[in-house]
């Protein structure tokens, strides 16, 4: 092969794979899912039998630990085993932040041979670069081959490859660390906004323990009877309220078991339709009979379903008559079951359709807190489903919630 030719295509083996690696700087995707790609694209462009990533550990930063490998048989240990700084290659090299390439390693006094790589005494060749951001060491590439000698270029190519993962890895923290910060700075702003509703929910259970205690003191049953009437709605609020920040500070609450639908939303619309008729509301159900059993946690579908209803009771302005109408559905070819919330109320605006699911966004001003469609998205991606709206200012908005069906 002429020499020109022999280097062109080596410049390109090397220029496919880092341009695979770059490709993850500033990806949302969970950084051991990168590394361990990083890990497979070096051990192909190597042309290596073990590629592996270790991190110096968060809460022991004397050690070293795998973060993520090709090659190596106890992957599933990712995490836990690992090397003390100073001792074996990889460790020798952290310590002193330098390369290390052996051509046979088992002849050096800082090697030591990892039990769990088959024919460990055939993998002669090592090679161990420092994953740096600026000077800092925050881990070690560890590349090992049966072949026992490498070339000059192969080692500024594991160079090369460390530093690109390093930016990864450095991309990827700043990344969760923004959007931490940015969740910290939405929940600040938003205190004041949850103080005020329940400010104003706690004013009314006041007023109504004023009115019940004036009504039990003149044994007025009548002006008892409007204290509780007033009391009882916002005891349901505080409820609510309380359910949905629990739910949502947990990582996860909806355990799925087969379960029916159709029954959710008849119980539903059968504990809501005596106070909806109170506010003039008309509140119906339209069952598709032919919906399947489903993967669903009853519970916090439950919860889910009334969080979209009171979000459509809220929606219908005083002194209108209101129709919200709960329909199940079943769209057979997409393999899919819906539960459809559609109210005639005043529709949500263009302008802050794009942030209804935010937490702590809301369009009721004092009058909600923006917690409630947060929650409910949680739960509804808990059971692997998607949740969407249409809606039409004057004219209404439906709530879609769609579950998969496995058949």
């Amino acid at each position: 092969m002429d020499p020109a030719n022999s280097h062109l295509s080596r410049d390109r083996r090397i220029a496919h794979p880092l341009l695979e690696i770059s490709n993850y700087v500033g990806s949302v995707m969970e950084l051991n899912d990168i590394l361990q790609a990083i890990c497979e694209i070096g051990a192909r462009a190597m042309d290596t039998e073990t590629c592996s990533i270790y991190l110096i550990d968060e809460e022991d930063p004397g050690f070293l630990v795998l973060a993520a490998t090709k090659g190596l048989s106890r992957a599933e240990e990712l995490g836990v085993r690992g090397f003390k700084l100073g001792e074996g290659v990889p460790g020798w090299a952290a310590a002193n932040n330098q390369t290390v390439a052996l051509d046979d390693a088992r002849g050096d006094a800082r090697y030591a041979p990892l039990d769990d790589l088959p024919h460990e005494e055939h993998f002669m060749a090592y090679i161990c670069t420092p994953l740096r951001i600026q000077e800092e060491v925050i881990g070690i590439l560890s590349i090992r081959r049966v072949q026992s000698h490498w070339q000059e270029d192969e080692i500024v190519f594991s160079e090369i490859i460390a530093k690109q993962a390093a930016i990864v890895i450095e991309k990827s923290r700043l990344y969760r660390e923004k959007i931490e910060a940015e969740r910290l700075a939405a929940v600040a702003i938003s205190l004041g906004e949850v103080a005020h509703y329940i400010k104003n929910i706690l004013q009314n259970l006041m007023g109504g323990g004023f009115i019940i205690e004036k009504g039990l003191d003149g044994n007025d049953i009548e002006k008892t009877r409007r204290g509780w009437q007033l009391l009882k709605p916002n005891v349901a609020k505080i409820q609510n309220l309380v359910e949905n920040m629990l739910y949502y500070s947990r990582e996860s609450r909806s355990q799925l078991e087969p379960g029916e639908l159709n029954p959710i939303v008849q119980t539903l619309v059968s504990e809501c339709f005596e106070a909806y008729g109170e506010r003039n509301i008309t509140l119906m159900a339209e069952l598709d009979e032919r919906i399947p059993t489903l993967n669903i946690d009853a519970g916090t579908m439950h919860d889910a379903i009334l969080n979209l209803l009171s979000n459509a009771r809220d929606a219908i302005p005083e002194g209108k008559h209101g129709v919200i109408v709960v329909l199940t559905e079943y769209d057979e070819k997409r393999g899919v079951a819906r539960v459809l919330v559609r109210d005639n109320g005043a529709g949500i605006p263009p302008e802050v359709s794009s942030k209804m699911f935010n937490l702590f966004f809301s369009t009721k001003g004092k009058g909600g807190t923006g917690i409630g469609l947060a929650a409910t998205r949680k739960i509804i991606d808990e059971h692997g489903g998607h949740l969407c709206f249409e809606t039409a200012e004057g004219k209404g908005t439906t709530f879609i919630i769609e579950i998969p069906v496995h058949t």
